[in-house]
């Protein structure tokens, strides 16, 4: 479900709600009439009583759309959390603006602020929200901005596509690196440039979207959703507020080594005392008291257009702001869970980017947010991982043998569809593993069982165990504090869950009804597994039936075997070798001469996908492939589900007359593990499941300068 489409029931008409004082000030400026004409009434009744007075557009509405995430810090995935409760806020502020010298970025100390409720939301099972906020109160922003000098800059934060480098036309001819999936147009400045130096250029988070970007390139698929491709540079450059670097005697006042202010004075006074004077400010006035040194915003774009000094005071800065809530106790009260947010919308005259809220580490976030319709009968059963039907063959090996197979081999458990093999131009069933944590739904409501437990066997089912020691969020239908789903020592989990309150929760009014376990998978091997129900008293009712799962979390393993080269004319034998050398270089004679190098990799996997080599250098110049060469095998999609390892090989050329400089050896080694949750929209192409995700990858560099000279 995407932001655009989502409205909550709770929801009022925005043109029916009453405009607040600062809303009413701001109409007021924007249209000359006075603001205690306005305040108190609804946009609805302004709009028709004041038609021919106010530009009929300063009533109009628009729509801002995003989402709530909860990121875990641990693999960086963000997970949605829902049913919390969105506050828009119309704020006006007073900030000390730092401009350090010789950084490129801004930081805000603000203070005196004050903010009024212009809406409020609630995000839906996906995290997602949207919002309609008045035009007046948008064009107010922008026309304050607009009319003062560096402002529309100094208050935009720094999104990933404006940290990395626009690149010349002439370096773009792609796609880059050299592989034949499809090029994502927009993406490809971020293709140019190694992962590492993308973090060099716009840190950590860029790193992860130059991650992704290769994935993009490797999942794309035809037809397939293009919604990360559109977000993918929107992604904000800073997750959360860095700190500024603060003048060095503020640092000796927090070590109390030194003093800024008076005698019995504290620390932060000093500080504060200290910003007021450089700032112009009477230290004595009450406004400032509540500016402190360690509650900033940023960093920020910097104005360079002209001189600005260190500290500068910015009186009434308008925003709408966000406040975030949910009862993550289950208390009956929600608690700030996102909060003090400023400049968090990148107004626009024409399309407003969706928001990522980056809830705090006590929101209660789910591992999904849809879920198949699964179909129950009157027995127990597990009959989807995630969005993957485990009931068809067609789909998924493992489920149901028939009667004249064994009901357990060592060959079941494989996803058909996704990441077949390549033969030719025929692509027969596949068996990817899934990984990750997978969503099991079933049917438990059944027989009157009152309780159930998924058992577990690792040795081909020849013995089983309950697992246990999980636990995850479900919610009520209509929202309210996250139900905890947890099972007993010998796990066993309620069919029909208890919430904070001790209250019952029929299954049926959950809203992940049929999700029966939320499973952290193991490393390598298959699983089977079988629900088991239970009565009152725990005692056993009955059985599923078993589903093998095969599950693979490892990474493919790839070795450099050869990085040699030699003037183009001499023998192999003559091969120089790169790998083992700390500072390997090429060095092509004080008259620069043709040279050739021969990459050589080997790459194995449990599950293997494919596998590439690739080099790119300085733009003006790249290696360039020899087809001379018959061990030439640059490229390598698995023919068949037990082709699992490939020797890489490539000769290259590089001309004379190539840029001296870096140049880097590469190889991209995909499995073709793969999990069903429906994030890679797989599920949605058409046929379903005949699609080519990435999930776990190597992706080692090596680089080379090339240089002239003996």
């Amino acid at each position: 479900m995407s932001p655009q489409n989502v409205f909550s029931k709770h929801d009022i008409n925005p043109d029916q709600r009453k405009i607040t004082k600062l809303q009413s000030e701001r109409l007021a400026a924007l249209s000359g009439v006075k603001a205690t004409e306005l305040v108190g009434n609804s946009i609805a009744k302004l709009s028709e009583k004041l038609k021919w007075k106010i530009d009929p557009h300063l009533f109009l509405f628009r729509k801002v759309c995003g989402k709530v995430v909860k990121k875990d810090p641990v693999t960086g995935v963000e997970y949605p959390v829902p049913f919390a409760t969105v506050y828009v806020e119309d704020t006006d502020c007073n900030l000390i603006s730092f401009f350090p010298i010789g950084w490129q970025w801004t930081w805000h100390f603000p203070f005196f602020c004050n903010r009024e409720v212009i809406a409020t939301t609630k995000t839906d099972s996906c995290g997602n929200f949207c919002v309609w906020i008045p035009r007046f109160d948008i064009d107010w922003i922008l026309k304050w901005r607009k009319e003062r000098i560096c402002f529309p800059l100094i208050f935009r934060r720094p999104l990933i596509k404006d940290l990395i480098p626009r690149l010349p036309e002439e370096y773009l001819d792609g796609p880059w690196p050299p592989i034949p999936d499809p090029d994502p147009g927009p993406l490809r400045d971020i293709e140019m440039f190694k992962s590492s130096v993308i973090e060099a250029l716009a840190g950590i988070p860029a790193k992860e979207v130059a991650e992704r970007v290769f994935d993009l390139r490797d999942t794309k698929t035809l037809g397939a959703p293009a919604l990360m491709e559109e977000n993918l540079m929107q992604t904000r450059a800073f997750e959360g507020e860095l700190p500024p670097p603060l003048p060095a005697e503020f640092h000796n006042v927090i070590s109390k080594h030194d003093t800024v202010a008076a005698k019995k004075a504290s620390a932060e006074d000093g500080m504060r005392s200290a910003i007021a004077l450089k700032a112009g400010l009477d230290i004595s006035a009450k406004e400032i008291s509540g500016l402190s040194p360690q509650k900033f915003i940023g960093p920020f774009f910097r104005c360079y257009d002209i001189f600005l000094p260190e500290w500068q005071l910015i009186t009434d800065v308008p925003d709408i702001t966000f406040r975030v809530e949910q009862d993550v106790n289950g208390d009956g009260n929600e608690e700030v869970i996102y909060s003090e947010s400023y400049f968090d919308v990148r107004w626009d005259e024409t399309s407003i980017p969706d928001v990522t809220l980056m809830a705090n580490s006590n929101a209660k976030e789910t591992h999904l947010c849809e879920s198949p319709v699964v179909p129950c009968g009157n027995v127990p059963a597990i009959l989807f991982a995630g969005f993957m039907p485990l009931s068809l063959p067609t789909y998924f090996d493992g489920a149901i043998a028939p009667a004249s197979v064994p009901p357990f081999q060592a060959d079941v458990g494989y996803a058909l569809r996704p990441n077949r093999p390549k033969l030719g131009t025929l692509r027969p069933s596949a068996k990817t593993p899934f990984c990750r944590t997978l969503q099991f739904h079933g049917c438990v409501d059944v027989q009157q069982a009152k309780y159930y437990r998924i058992l577990r066997s690792d040795n081909g089912g020849t013995s089983f165990s309950a697992i246990a020691g999980l636990a995850w969020n479900n919610y009520h239908q209509t929202g309210g504090a996250p139900i905890v789903i947890s099972a007993d020592s010998n796990g066993w989990y309620e069919v029909n869950p208890v919430d904070s309150s001790s209250n019952t929760i029929p299954r049926h009014d959950l809203e992940f009804p049929n999700l029966l376990l939320d499973w952290s998978t193991p490393l390598l091997g298959q699983s089977i597994l079988k629900l088991e129900t239970g009565d009152a008293s725990k005692t056993h009712m009955a059985y599923s039936e078993s589903v093998a799962v095969q599950v693979d979390n490892t990474r493919p393993s790839v070795n450099f075997s050869k990085l040699a080269w030699k003037f183009v004319g001499e023998s192999d034998s003559a091969l120089r070798e790169l790998l083992g050398n700390p500072c390997p270089t090429i060095r092509r004679g004080v008259v620069p001469q043709d040279i050739e190098l021969v990459f050589e990799t080997s790459v194995s996997a449990n599950h293997l996908r494919n596998a590439y080599i690739y080099t790119h250098g300085c733009g003006s110049g790249n290696f360039a492939e020899e087809s001379t060469d018959l061990l030439n095998n640059p490229t390598h999609w698995h023919t068949s589900t037990m082709d699992n390892s490939v020797l890489l090989h490539q000769r290259y050329t590089l001309d004379a007359s190539a840029l001296e400089g870096s140049y880097t050896f590469a190889c991209r080694a995909n499995s073709r593990a793969m999990n069903p949750s429906g994030a890679d929209g797989c599920n949605s192409v058409p046929p379903d499941w005949y699609c080519d995700p990435v999930y776990l990858y190597s992706h080692p560099h090596f680089g080379v300068a090339v240089i002239n000279g003996d």
